[in-house]
């Protein structure tokens, strides 16, 4: 009998696949498991993979149709787009409460018709008229304020919890050793490898809010691109290079001396934001990147800069005891010393910044990296360079 489940949830996807190939891509990366342990079906994460449960007599006997399995496998496959599994924070959330408000936000994305009669939808609960497309968390609190003042809705809620045939989210997060933030990597990966299998035609047919999560996704992971190697990549890329005469050496085309020699070099000013947004321990991780790129052989001026330009020094492998600023943030100040030093010939700048300032008005007559806080803004106010955020630092 474990082959017939193993096979019909084969044949589920398959069709899946055919209707709507994005959700069954998101499925063909998940393993397989099929669990008394559970009521009904779940997604969840443990040991380091993400596995789709399956309750045999739930899938083959409970559901009545064809219908109603492929839309059971559905449904799981948008826990995993929505990011479900993440988003219930232990301590914040009544778990009951929060598993029947993210299964309202799933069923949406499935016909009526096709779930099962004891799904929860937006139409289980009539006396809250509740909205469509709203988040996990905003149905939560809406239920939440409810039930604390409507005794019938409690007891209708519990009812619905207690089904045995409601969604089983209690195997959610289990990382037997992997970090969060390793999970949350994996189920990006995921999601982006399923957009990459469906064709821009299918892509386009899925509704608009489950592309802009998607999409989400793929601007997290351009913008997640190693803030350090393009840190690196810049500063590498704006060396110059100079040739010497030189008695040391024998040319190589004569045989005679003087021969000569190449020397790279390198002038970057480094712009420190030290408004008073900017806390000691960020300060300290400019300083990380600052020196490794110092450790290369860059000569590096280092601007601390809030308001105005507070400090200007020549960074000598030693990190200032004191750091000046605490005001507020333009960037105007670093982009007119750099024009009003034209003779030192800067080959870059490197702007360390939570990105909270008007956008500059006065162009630099150098290349620019803007390198963005994990929790600093990017758009288009930063002008006249690259711009990567320091996702993980």
């Amino acid at each position: 009998m474990t082959k017939d489940i193993n096979d019909e949830i084969s044949r589920c996807i398959i069709a899946l696949l055919m209707r709507e190939p994005f959700y069954a891509h998101v499925l063909s990366s998940v393993v397989r498991k099929v669990s008394s342990d559970i009521s009904s079906a779940a997604v969840g994460y443990k040991g380091g993979q993400y596995i789709l449960y399956i309750n045999e007599d739930f899938f083959l006997n409970q559901l009545k149709s064809d219908l109603e399995r492929i839309a059971v496998v559905k449904h799981e496959a948008l826990h995993l787009v929505c990011k479900h599994l993440f988003r219930l924070k232990s301590g914040l959330f009544d778990k009951q409460l929060f598993n029947i408000a993210a299964d309202i936000v799933v069923n949406q994305y499935i016909e009526p018709g096709e779930l099962p009669d004891s799904a929860v939808s937006l139409r289980t609960f009539p006396k809250l008229k509740l909205p469509p497309d709203k988040s996990v968390e905003w149905y939560y609190h809406k239920l939440k304020e409810s039930v604390s003042i409507d005794n019938e809705l409690n007891k209708q809620i519990q009812a619905v919890a207690n089904q045995k045939t409601h969604g089983d989210h209690s195997n959610w997060i289990d990382g037997g050793g992997f970090s969060i933030e390793v999970a949350k990597a994996q189920l990006e990966k995921l999601i982006l490898q399923a957009k990459d299998r469906t064709s821009s035609k299918d892509y386009g047919r899925l509704p608009s809010s489950i592309r802009n999560s998607i999409d989400a996704v793929i601007r997290n992971s351009n913008s997640k691109i190693d803030w350090k190697t393009a840190l690196n990549i810049f500063s590498t890329t704006s060396k110059r290079t100079r040739v010497y005469h030189t008695m040391k050496r024998i040319s190589k085309r004569y045989g005679t001396r003087p021969g000569i020699r190449i020397k790279s070099f390198q002038n970057l000013v480094v712009a420190i934001d030290t408004s008073g947004s900017i806390n000691q321990d960020t300060i300290n991780i400019f300083f990380t990147e600052i020196h490794k790129i110092w450790k290369l052989g860059a000569d590096i001026e280092i601007l601390e800069c809030d308001a105005k330009v507070q400090n200007n020094y020549a960074y000598r492998g030693v990190v200032p005891e004191l750091i000046s600023g605490g005001g507020g943030t333009l960037f105007d100040p670093v982009f007119a010393y750099i024009s009003s030093n034209r003779y030192k010939r800067y080959d870059g700048c490197i702007y360390l910044t939570d990105g909270y300032a008007p956008e500059p008005i006065i162009k630099p007559p150098c290349k620019v990296l803007w390198c963005v806080t994990e929790d600093g803004k990017i758009g288009p106010h930063l002008k006249y360079g690259r711009v990567v955020q320091m996702y993980g630092f």
